[in-house]
């Protein structure tokens, strides 16, 4: 599983860097001048979570810190452009019951080419794909009883079915991968309360896959026995019942940002950004808590000379990450997502 994992992200780099390619040749051979005309944009950002930090909003109880890199690459050549961006997430999650290390890692690979449509006004075309790192489990406790493999556990479960085998004695392994694509309408204004706005319409397709022996265990009398008063057969219905659906389903979103920066001294100024996304999910049977809507606000200060942009900043997210992380919401997930998340990043641009 994980070898196809390789293969297909191998591919996916290979189709975006002809892609790359061909679109420098479509920008670069009808135009003599291509050198005057181009411009390129190179960044960084980084953002991190810990719990004790006061500046931020309550986390959710298992959100113990997080870390976040992103690298972007921006080609500008006279009504056209693209962007290519590679990012890194990485969710430090600790519970007090078994799994008690659910950490999240992954990465995002993402594609935006946009034209001119006048001076002041732009289309985007959005493409994305976030994978996370497999995620295996020894123990998982349920209605009382913890199964697994751990010292702690109650009842060890195993199998001698081949299919198993890559588990090496854990009860569980997930793989999750989303796949988003989209378009945006952006405008610059010059009013006093708003530097630009866009609107935008996306939609996430959602591919979960795991496997554990627990879904073949149907013997009665195994499924009878009882731990800490509970039967074993309600323990690991409620823990499949939870895990992520195989069935792939979809997330649309509405998304409007607004952007305002406002001078303070010399190339210093502060800004503000916010988005708006309504939520809408396609074939997701949820078992706890759907969020209709999420808001993300960002503001800080903003240092500008030359070809050189440095911004410091801090986020706030009214329902966690969905709509901006995809790959964090899924059933296992969904208890989390009505309660807030911030973060503080920096990022710096360098331009040509």
């Amino acid at each position: 599983m994980q070898t196809w994992v390789d293969l297909s992200q191998a591919l996916r780099l290979q189709t975006m860097i002809r892609l790359v390619k061909f679109l420098l040749l479509i920008f670069l051979l009808p135009s003599t001048r291509v050198f005057a005309d181009l411009s390129y944009e190179l960044g960084v950002d980084f953002v991190a979570m810990e719990d004790d930090w006061s500046v931020l909003p309550s986390t959710p109880a298992s959100f113990e810190s997080a870390r976040g890199t992103g690298i972007f690459f921006k080609l500008d050549y006279d009504m056209f452009g693209f962007q290519i961006d590679h990012d890194r997430l990485n969710l430090n999650l600790q519970r007090v019951v078994e799994p008690l290390d659910v950490s999240l890692s992954a990465h995002k690979d993402s594609f935006l080419i946009f034209y001119r449509l006048s001076d002041v006004t732009r289309v985007s075309f959005h493409l994305s794909q976030q994978i996370a790192d497999p995620q295996r489990f020894e123990c998982y406790y349920s209605a009382g009883i913890t199964i697994g493999s751990c010292e702690n556990s109650n009842v060890q479960v195993g199998s001698l079915n081949p299919k198993y085998d890559f588990l090496n004695g854990d009860l569980i392994a997930i793989n999750a991968d989303t796949e988003s694509f989209g378009i945006t309408i952006s405008r610059s204004s010059d009013r006093k309360w708003l530097d630009s706005l866009s609107v935008g319409i996306f939609s996430t397709t959602h591919k979960y896959d795991w496997s554990t022996p627990l879904e073949d265990l149907v013997s009665p009398y195994i499924l009878e026995l009882v731990f800490n008063g509970n039967k074993l057969g309600d323990a690991i219905a409620e823990a499949l019942r939870k895990f992520p659906q195989r069935d792939s389903w979809r997330l649309n979103q509405l998304n409007v940002s607004v952007n305002k920066a406002v001078s303070l001294y010399g190339p210093v100024e502060a800004f503000a950004n916010a988005d708006f996304v309504y939520l809408h999910h396609s074939n997701y049977r949820s078992i706890n808590y759907e969020p209709r809507y999420n808001i993300k606000f960002r503001s800080g200060l903003r240092f500008e000379r030359r070809s050189l942009l440095i911004e410091v900043y801090g986020n706030y997210y009214h329902h966690n990450l969905i709509g901006f992380e995809p790959i964090t919401f899924n059933q296992r997930t969904e208890h989390r997502f009505d309660e807030p998340y911030g973060n503080l990043g920096s990022r710096v641009e360098f331009r040509f």
